[in-house]
């Protein structure tokens, strides 16, 4: 048998901030790194920009590396 090679994701997901009613996407990269998106009023307005906008995100962020 032959193991096949799954390459770990990253991960979006809406998280509240600590103060203030704002709300923030946390990326989690492959290699377990976190960085926070802030600036978004609700939790819809987050998971619209995970679905939309992420993968965009995601291609420019440290200068596209392949994740």
């Amino acid at each position: 048998m032959s193991m096949v090679d799954v390459k770990p994701k990253v991960a979006f997901e809406p998280v509240k901030t600590k103060i203030g009613s704002g709300w923030n996407v946390l990326v989690t990269l492959p290699n377990g790194d976190q960085t926070q998106i802030s600036g978004f009023d609700t939790k819809a307005n987050t998971r619209e920009w995970i679905a939309k906008k992420s993968a965009s995100w995601l291609q420019g962020y440290r200068g596209g590396r392949d994740w």
